[in-house]
């Protein structure tokens, strides 16, 4: 509804629009009708007043100039955010530098059929009835005084927008669809129920009666209701809004938290699911005792909590990370600190603690719920409100928000520990170093996978023959985790020992295979084996299902060394295994690696291809090789999915 210009001002209300779409001139009936004074308007693109404007710019003015002399009707955004309908022309005027735009508004409200303007004012806002008008696009376009109180907000914050944007609806789409029933099909809906939430979230219900609006040749423009408050509602009706933002929550919470593998993500999640539609912000401490592996003595854990001192426990305390970087897995959590007091008490007596605010101290108020899972309190989960305090429904709301919450993070947490721990396992199990002679430098590389998947079985060796040679080998164990350290560890020693005997790389691969018969509790392993003579410069080679080492020559010319493939190890076939013998310049570099290495997730590069790119990588042979592992492993595609492991030989002679 148009409002009548301020007392003394009448006419019309006018802007020019140049042809890139910016704003030229203002009038002072502009300035009344939109709250944008000259200084803040002149200059700015003309879509800056239009609600939800698709066109900006030149492409704005050519689409106002295809209905220029015509009468328009649009929503005008106001200065202070508001919306209006507004109805004005748009008139072409030539510039010096193309066709504008004048905008012509009047500024006089019309009355409507030659009613009294003013006697229909006071009529429809004197009404104990709350009445309201939308569009076809379900927009407020009209709203009384009464509906607007009903609502809990300003009339002026009702135009413009949907019913769903107001309020808190128990079902919008149900809702929405009522009123797409009464706007396309011209039903009449009558004794409709609707409960809601209000902004403040106090609940409301009303009964009222919806009915299609049309105009003078019949097409419908909208929907016109009229609703009376239910004071005496039933409960059902109330109950069902707030069930609906009970079951909200829930829902994005469980949706956000259930596939997180760390406790600080599981953090992030929950904060973005409760902030801002429930609380003003979200806190986590966990237990610092919560991070250790539980014991089989229980009773005597048990007996030591009630009989320790009255001190805070230690806890470390959790915050969202940036959406730009997930924390990985094996990163140490925050440090440990006492906790608050009323972290304290909650974790003490494992039941929520509310706290009021304080205005001295600027504390808000929230409230502390502990998180339990299979009996143990892993720590608390804080929720601080918007100002103020929760009501009892909000405290038992978070405490089933807290139990999701638990599980999540207990669950986190085991598989933190089992990865830290297969880590651990496998880092023990590698060379603490490798042999280092004058003829054959040698550096290594290993990465977990990046993507929180539990670690692999790659392993890397050395060994330092009679007469001049040096054994190299590498490995991966097929699986992930403590079994996968456990087998690698099984397999690198053997390798390790069979090369101190001397055998040829083919017998070795062959024997090491027998030592496994295929069973259900062995994993397969591939691996490849090189014995190398430092006197002749020849290398003999056996691959078990293992991709080929990458020769790069002093000359930068790059290959893989071919051998006749042989299956994997473990796998019960017990091959013979066979050795290739090739001869290698001084200065080259033998590069060994796992398919974590050169695995391409997208599939676009076969194992030619990606060992191509490997070889590329290498710019300069002679350059140190902690440099060429660096630039070899900035091959390795982003959140990779398996561990990666590199062994890189520069060959010289005796």
């Amino acid at each position: 509804m148009a409002e009548p210009p301020p007392a003394g001002r009448t006419g019309l209300a006018t802007l020019l629009i140049d042809p890139d779409g910016r704003v030229q001139q203002w009038s002072t009936g502009a300035q009344d009708l939109t709250g944008y004074s000259e200084p803040e308007i002149i200059g700015q693109d003309a879509a800056l007043l239009a609600d939800g404007a698709t066109l900006r710019g030149n492409a704005l003015v050519r689409a106002l100039l295809r209905t220029a002399g015509q009468l328009r009707t649009d929503w005008l955004r106001r200065r202070e955010g508001t919306c209006r309908s507004v109805a004005w022309y748009p008139v072409a005027v030539p510039l010096a530098d193309g066709q504008g735009v004048l905008a012509v508004a009047a500024l006089e409200a019309q009355p409507p059929g030659g009613c009294d303007p003013a006697a229909v004012e006071r009529l429809v806002h004197a009404t104990p009835v709350g009445l309201a008008v939308v569009d076809t696009e379900l927009r407020f376009r009209f709203i009384n005084g009464t509906c607007a109180r009903l609502n809990g907000k300003s009339v002026e914050d009702h135009l413009g927008r949907r019913v769903a944007d107001v309020l808190t609806l128990p079902d919008p789409e149900a809702y929405e669809e009522v009123l797409r029933r009464v706007v396309d099909h011209a039903e009449t809906v009558e004794n409709l129920r609707v409960s809601a939430l209000r902004p403040d979230g106090e609940p409301m219900a009303v009964i009222g009666t919806l009915f299609p609006l049309r105009d003078s040749d019949g097409t419908i423009t909208g929907a016109g209701g009229f609703v009376h408050e239910l004071r005496d509602s039933p409960g059902e009706l109330l109950d069902l809004a707030r069930s609906r933002r009970r079951l909200d929550l829930l829902s994005r919470v469980s949706a956000r938290i259930a596939r997180q593998l760390d406790p600080r993500r599981v953090v992030g999640q929950l904060t973005a699911a409760c902030v801002p539609e429930f609380a003003g912000s979200v806190a986590v401490d966990l237990l610092q005792s919560s991070l250790k592996p539980a014991t089989a003595d229980t009773e005597e854990r048990g007996a030591k909590k009630r009989h320790a001192p009255s001190t805070a426990p230690r806890v470390h305390s959790l915050a969202p990370t940036p959406a730009a970087r997930d924390p990985l897995l094996e990163e140490e959590l925050p440090p440990a600190r006492p906790a608050v007091p009323a972290v304290a008490d909650c974790v003490r007596l494992m039941k929520p603690v509310v706290f009021e605010g304080d205005e001295a101290t600027s504390a808000r108020c929230g409230v502390v719920v502990p998180l339990i899972t299979t009996g143990e309190v892993l720590g608390a989960v804080t929720f601080f409100s918007h100002g103020a305090p929760f009501t009892d429904e909000d405290v038992l709301l978070v405490q089933e928000v807290a139990a999701r919450t638990a599980t999540a993070i207990g669950n986190a947490l085991l598989y933190r520990r089992e990865r830290l721990a297969a880590l651990a396992l496998q880092r023990h199990l590698l060379p603490a170093q490798l042999p280092s002679v004058p003829w054959c430098e040698l550096a290594h590389r290993y990465r977990p996978a990046e993507d929180d998947t539990l670690a692999g079985g790659d392993w890397y060796d050395a060994v330092l023959l009679p007469g001049g040679r040096i054994g190299l080998s590498m490995g991966d164990v097929m699986g992930h985790g403590v079994q996968a350290a456990a087998a690698m560890g099984r397999y690198r020693s053997s390798a390790h020992a069979l090369l101190a005997t001397g055998l040829p790389p083919g017998h070795l691969l062959t024997r090491l295979d027998q030592l496994s018969d295929g069973g259900p509790g062995d994993l397969g392993a591939t691996c490849a084996c090189v014995v190398y003579d430092g006197v002749t410069g020849r290398c003999r080679l056996a691959l078990a299902g293992h991709p080929p080492p990458l020769a790069i020559r002093p000359d930068g010319t790059a290959g893989p060394l071919h051998a006749e493939p042989g299956p994997p190890l473990g796998m019960g076939l017990h091959q013979a295994h066979h050795h290739t013998e090739h001869s290698l310049p001084p200065g080259s570099l033998l590069v060994f690696y796992t398919d974590g290495v050169i695995e391409d997730p997208a599939g676009t590069l076969d194992l030619d291809q990606a060992i191509d790119v490997l070889g590329r990588a290498v710019r300069d042979p002679r350059a140190p090789l902690d440099e060429v592992c660096d630039a070899l492993m900035a091959t390795r595609p982003a959140a990779s999915t398996d561990d990666a492991a590199l062994l890189v030989a520069r060959l010289g002679r005796l």
